[in-house]
């Protein structure tokens, strides 16, 4: 699926975002995550980084599906706006410190130092986008 023009612009070069996995037991796992986005195929995808393999990358491995939410940090006159996104993940070894270094460069600021440059290759988690949803110029 394509995100719309406003959808692109507020995850921009890298966001913040909330990631739900599913627990092996069936129960929600929520963490933050930084998210960029990947537009380079015929559609687009999400993609965080992570340098260990964290709880939320076993539980892409045991449970495909995921969720995003993505706050804007800009208010309107009701409610902040936000971009939910649902669809399925899956685990593509290696990559991390490379996206990392480029969300860190944008979220953090370009001296930031992150990551270490001993980090491991780590993960990346690549969503493919199934729905879109939330409270902006994204919902249709």
């Amino acid at each position: 699926m394509k995100l719309n023009d406003a959808a692109r612009d507020l995850i921009g070069a890298g966001a913040d975002a909330t990631l739900v996995t599913i627990n092996p037991d069936g129960s929600p796992h929520v963490s933050v995550v930084w998210v960029a986005l990947d537009h380079t195929g015929a559609d687009d995808e999400l993609v965080t980084a992570h340098l260990s393999e964290h709880k939320k990358v076993r539980n892409v491995r045991g449970d495909d599906r995921v969720a995003i939410t993505i706050v804007a940090t800009a208010v309107n006159k009701e409610l902040r706006p936000y971009l939910s996104i649902t669809g399925t993940a899956r685990i593509v070894d290696g990559g991390a410190p490379e996206l990392l270094g480029d969300l860190a460069a944008v979220l953090l600021g370009p001296d930031s130092g992150f990551p270490p440059a001993d980090a491991p290759p780590g993960y990346l988690t690549r969503i493919r986008i199934e729905k879109v949803g939330g409270v902006g110029p994204w919902v249709g």
